[in-house]
């Protein structure tokens, strides 16, 4: 999972962690680090620190929206976030995966946002795979279709889908075109 540490305590999206004894300058405060979840935009970090002078809390800190994002504490005691993203079968296939395995960490209504983000980019990947790869449509779009059909079936009815989301990235990209090139630039002259 690229830098995170193996041992790590994951948080249910809404969790606010607090922190003591954050640095503030040179002095310490209180910091709460939380997920805030909005189902047009995605997840997205808050951090809201406290002014040791007054006591009050100073205007919260957002990060971008992403996907699919949860937050955990590594082994050495830090409160870090794991973003997930949907684009290309790797990333797909490691947020379906966490998703599977840990879908107790997320509410009914995220999970449906995730499932609408997975077709959306299943979706998207087909149109790629065709466009930038040479791949038929015809050929791939039954690679595909299970998965997109399934996913709008849990969205509709407001179930858990995931772990029926397995798309096979081997027989997909199998179909791409070895040396494709669509964009190919040509001198004139």
């Amino acid at each position: 999972m690229g830098g995170v540490s193996t041992v790590m305590k994951l948080f249910k999206t809404d969790h606010v962690a607090v922190v003591e004894d954050y640095p503030y300058g040179f002095m310490r405060t209180t910091v709460e680090m939380s997920l805030e979840f909005n189902p047009k935009h995605g997840f997205r970090s808050k951090f809201v620190s406290t002014n040791p002078k007054n006591g009050k809390q100073n205007k919260p800190k957002y990060s971008t929206y992403n996907e699919c994002m949860v937050m955990y504490e590594n082994e050495e005691g830090y409160i870090r976030y794991m973003i997930f993203s949907l684009s290309g079968d790797t990333y797909f296939t490691r947020a379906r995966d966490f998703l599977v395995q840990n879908p107790d960490l997320f509410t009914p209504e995220q999970i449906q946002y995730i499932q609408k983000q997975m077709q959306v980019a299943l979706a998207v990947s087909l149109k790629a795979i065709c466009v930038y790869c040479g791949a038929d449509f015809e050929k791939v779009k039954p690679l595909y279709d299970p998965h997109i059909k399934r996913l709008a079936e849990g969205i509709k009815n407001g179930e858990n889908v995931i772990a029926d989301i397995n798309p096979d990235w081997d027989a997909i990209n199998s179909h791409k075109v070895e040396g494709y090139m669509p964009f190919v630039t040509k001198t004139i002259g």
